[in-house]
């Protein structure tokens, strides 16, 4: 099995050296990630002018590594191009910082598992609320062990897992989710500097259902939501043409 690993923090990050070495069981990994922090790039991507991409020292076990002067989006056409490999499989992350619920819309970690999508090769997003969590290490051994024995990764568009709240010494189980409600966002509050503003990061929480990520993440659990790149609103469609039919 070929496997790429990209991230969004960065080739330096802690949480890709993880996922490198626990995917090195699984076969023969390949790395491109972006040379500086590209935390909430989302599908941005580069198509004009140049791109800086530097052959490195390879992460741990992995046959080839690459620094993408780029975003993670980008560092999945990097990866594709300059490796020339067929992958059957590609991990993003693991991200240091959950994406869950409505975080999935800014994130460069479940960007770069939609872009390999988009081209036909299977992704899974990893992301964490905490790197240095003890348990790390083992418990994504296993369930990359448990993902790729049952397919699951398989016949969608990625599988976004998140590992559980930092109050959780262990992992309390897997759940399958949808995603939640949440909502992050980031109030702007003036400063006594001109045309100055500062940004003040907050939550808006709303009840969760019981099958929700986030419900998951604050019982112990890692949560896994299957997601696609199809964004169509079928059921407004529906009853867009029976409106039309009447």
């Amino acid at each position: 099995m070929n496997i790429l690993v990209v991230n969004d923090d960065g080739i330096e990050a802690e949480g890709i050296k993880i996922l490198v070495k626990a995917a090195s069981h699984f076969g023969s990994v390949f790395v491109a990630a972006p040379k500086y922090q590209q935390s909430a790039m989302s599908a941005a991507i580069s198509y004009k002018g140049t791109m800086e991409i530097e052959e490195v020292e390879p992460l741990f076990a992995s046959a080839r590594s690459i620094a993408v002067t780029g975003t993670p989006a980008d560092c999945i056409k990097a990866g594709l191009k300059l490796f020339d490999q067929e992958f059957d499989l590609v991990l993003s992350g693991i991200n240091h910082g959950v994406n869950l619920a409505k975080d999935i819309q800014y994130s460069g970690t479940v960007a770069a598992a939609m872009e390999a999508s988009i081209y036909g090769i299977p992704a899974i997003a990893f992301s964490a609320p905490d790197i240095k969590v003890p348990y790390l290490y083992d418990e994504t051994v296993k369930l990359l062990d448990e993902l790729i024995e049952t397919e699951l990764y398989k016949n969608t568009g990625i599988l976004n897992v998140n590992f559980p709240h930092t109050s959780f010494k262990k992992v309390q189980g897997i759940r399958v989710t949808k995603l939640g409600q949440r909502l992050q966002y980031s109030e702007l509050m003036k400063t006594d500097k001109p045309n100055v503003y500062r940004l003040h990061a907050s939550d808006v929480h709303f009840k969760e259902d019981e099958d929700s990520d986030m419900t998951a993440y604050y019982e112990g659990y890692v949560s896994i939501t299957p997601m696609q790149f199809d964004r169509t609103d079928y059921k407004k469609l529906k009853n867009i043409f029976s409106e039309e039919n009447k």
